[in-house]
């Protein structure tokens, strides 16, 4: 438990961490100030802001800088024998499995939390109503939220902070599941680029072939395969994504 808990700590204290936190929020703020600031509706904010942006193609760069690619460093220095000469190979890969989720999952969540309670705190003067008609950030043109979306459904229905949780837990369940890709390949192909590299070729690749209900650009977005489904669809490749690092782990000292 206590290497757990230091495995946690490091993992929150990396410079990858704070640059992943830092670029993310950057884009973030960045489509909030130039496509949704004061447009009058916190509905309209948060869903253009988290759906409509585009900024999804890019996402799993920033959650694979955390913790994914330590391992190498580990690898080529040997210091991750010295780890496994105090425990089993399987407790180390479960609580690195552990750090990394959270790590990445926290690169994502945090972000998202921090740009809804801006949008909702900034545009709270509006009505709070999905049909509000606003102005962008020019001036001149109106803007509309369908009410028929699922997140203002749930907005309306159970309330802003119901809508902001769901966004919140959507961007880290996508975050953790991507950091664990990233270490997954850290463990199978020990290189440094490659972890780094490899997890945003495979998410386009996805992107590309895969139906709405398994695609994670779609799937962190929550509104077009449903946000229920798309948690428990984020659920599934976080648990393929910790198999692939178990067995990983077991190839590797079974090599070594």
């Amino acid at each position: 438990m206590k290497f757990l808990w230091m495995d946690i700590k490091r993992s929150f204290a990396t410079s990858g961490f704070f640059a992943g936190i830092f670029g993310l929020g950057a884009l973030l703020m960045y489509n909030f100030i130039t496509e949704s600031f004061h447009s009058g509706s916190p509905y309209y904010a948060i869903v253009n802001i988290l759906a409509t942006s585009g900024f999804t193609v890019f996402l799993p760069v920033f959650p694979v800088l955390g913790y994914a690619a330590c391992f190498c460093g580990e690898y080529e220095s040997g210091y991750y024998r010295l780890i496994l000469a105090r425990m089993k190979p399987q407790k180390f890969a479960r609580i690195r499995i552990i750090s990394t989720a959270l790590s990445g999952g926290a690169i994502v969540a945090l972000p998202y939390l921090l740009v809804c309670l801006g949008a909702v705190y900034l545009e709270w003067p509006g009505v709070a109503d999905a049909n509000f008609l606003g102005l962008d950030a020019s001036g001149v043109n109106v803007l509309r939220v369908e009410a028929d979306i699922e997140m203002v459904v749930i907005g309306q229905t159970y309330g802003l902070g119901a809508m902001v949780a769901v966004k919140v837990l959507l961007g880290f369940l996508f975050g953790a599941a991507w950091a664990l890709v990233g270490l997954a390949f850290a463990v199978w192909m020990p290189n440094k680029y490659v972890s780094l590299i490899a997890p945003f070729v495979l998410y386009e690749s996805l992107y590309i072939l895969m139906p709405n209900c398994l695609n994670p650009a779609v799937l962190v977005r929550g509104d077009d395969a449903g946000h229920l489904l798309s948690i428990v669809a984020e659920c599934v490749w976080l648990f393929a994504a910790a198999a692939a690092v178990m067995a990983g782990f077991r190839r590797r000292c079974r090599d070594e």
